[in-house]
């Protein structure tokens, strides 16, 4: 078998497919207001923000017309939730979700179990090592947080980040300091999750982990814990990496294949937290096209996964951002790690990410022979068509040189070149090629001649394929 990969592109092409000639380097945007949400919307993909009941008139209208999603920074954490035992007020909490509801905005709820900072009331840990029995009174506890908290909110908050951070900050295995961990051991992530379940079975519940990105030992220890919570039939159902990147920017082939991992456990996976401060690019020559092509890499990354859902970054703007004050990157402030900067203006990041999600992949499977001219697809999609070219009598799928894969008029020249990837894309026990190409060309429709695809086998051999109608679209927003 033989595989090539093609060397990406600039930003600059792909983003010019949206928009004309927007050049990453640019000061402002040239899209229109909205064009973030639009993309996300027309490819059913989430780009969601932090936000919380401080947030300011300015920041909310952002938030509402460039974002689809929305995340509860601090006000639904056990810590600020419940100040004395027994004691709940959601007022903040009730506040954020009440106006994000009718604002369009899909709503995750963050974080029901976190041991670090104020995930947990100052009280618990003192109440539970002076119970008799201390295990029993913290299961006792968090099963009644999570009644009372998931269940408040049952069929309004489509997600939970039910667990976060469970493992140590550097390592794969779980952080002995942790509360849950100390009293119950690795259970309590059964318990937690169980418990979240029985309160709103709809919810979508998902395992938060912070630096896996960046330590690939961590990353490891994150898939184990999860197989090994899969083989227990806990009802997890996605994963979250966090996507703090603070030590380097995103590397979009390990992301990638970081994703597929997840993926390939069959659950969904988001990228929970993003922020990708300017400071990692200061010695390039345009630090924010720098930043304007990690973003991109990161959502062509996520993009390129049917499991990967969604984005949220950590804040709506660069005067938004928890980064200025913590401890361990205040001194960069202003770290300006967001889509927009301090004044709500789109960035090149902004036009990065339209841009990659205008390149969203769409799994088309569709039986082609060699040399067949019968078979047409429908390049529905604008930009990126993921063609499956099937294994048929007297023509292996292993034969097949990807590169020379084509799609569009004749010479149309390709802007960038995905994968490949193989697996049966329509279960009928033969392996299927997925190969990922983008075209410059777009407004093809449903029949159009032009609309082929065709190549070159290694001896020679031509196929050609192009869709009578059978084009199945698989939307990634499905499980």
């Amino acid at each position: 078998m033989r595989r090539v990969r093609r060397p990406a592109r600039s930003l600059a092409l792909a983003t010019s497919l949206l928009a004309g000639t927007l050049a990453p380097s640019a000061g402002a945007t040239h899209l229109a207001p909205g064009a973030l949400a639009e993309a996300a919307h027309r490819v059913g993909f989430h780009v969601g923000a932090a936000i919380d009941h401080d947030l300011d008139a300015a920041r909310r209208e952002i938030a509402a017309r460039e974002f689809t999603s929305a995340t509860l920074e601090n006000s639904l954490k056990w810590g600020p939730l419940s100040p004395a035992p027994g004691v709940y007020d959601f007022s903040r909490a009730d506040a954020v979700i009440d106006w994000a509801e009718p604002s369009g905005l899909r709503v995750r709820g963050h974080t029901l179990f976190w041991d670090r900072l104020n995930g947990t009331p100052g009280w618990l840990a003192d109440e539970v090592a002076a119970a008799p029995d201390p295990a029993a009174h913290l299961r006792q506890r968090m099963e009644t947080h999570a009644q009372t908290v998931v269940g408040r909110y049952a069929g309004r908050l489509s997600q939970w980040d039910v667990v976060n951070e469970p493992l140590a900050a550097l390592r794969g295995d779980l952080d002995p300091l942790n509360l849950f961990v100390q009293t119950l051991g690795e259970s309590y992530l059964d318990i937690a999750f169980r418990a979240a379940h029985a309160a709103d079975p709809d919810a979508e519940l998902f395992l938060n982990e912070t630096l896996v990105e960046l330590l690939p030992a961590k990353f490891e220890g994150l898939i184990a814990l999860v197989e090994r919570m899969l083989a227990r039939g806990v009802p997890i159902h996605g994963v979250g990496l966090q996507g703090h990147f603070l030590l380097a920017p995103p590397d979009p082939f390990a992301l990638r294949s970081q994703l597929e991992r997840i993926a390939a456990l069959g659950l969904r996976v988001e990228l929970t937290e993003v922020d990708i401060p300017i400071s990692l690019f200061a010695s390039a020559p345009d630090p924010l096209a720098a930043q304007a092509q990690a973003y991109g890499d990161l959502f062509e990354a996520c993009v390129s996964v049917r499991a990967c859902t969604g984005i949220t970054t950590w804040g709506v703007d660069d005067g938004h951002t928890w980064l200025d004050s913590f401890f361990l990157t205040q001194q960069n402030a202003p770290n300006r790690p967001l889509l927009f900067d301090a004044s709500g203006q789109p960035k090149p990041a902004y036009d990065a990410a339209v841009a990659a999600l205008a390149l969203r992949i769409i799994d088309v499977d569709v039986d082609v022979a060699p040399g067949d001219p019968g078979y047409r697809i429908n390049p529905s999609s604008r930009g990126v068509v993921a063609v499956a070219i099937l294994g048929a009598d007297g023509f292996d799928v292993f034969d097949i040189v990807p590169a020379t894969l084509g799609f569009g008029p004749a010479g149309a020249p390709l802007a960038h070149a995905h994968g490949p990837h193989y697996e049966d894309v329509n279960e009928d026990g033969r392996t299927d090629l997925l190969a990922h190409y983008r075209t410059q060309q777009t407004g093809l429709s449903a029949g159009d001649p032009d609309a082929c695809v065709s190549g070159r086998t290694v001896d020679g051999l031509a196929f050609a394929g192009c869709d009578r109608g059978s084009v199945v679209e698989r939307s990634t927003a499905s499980p």
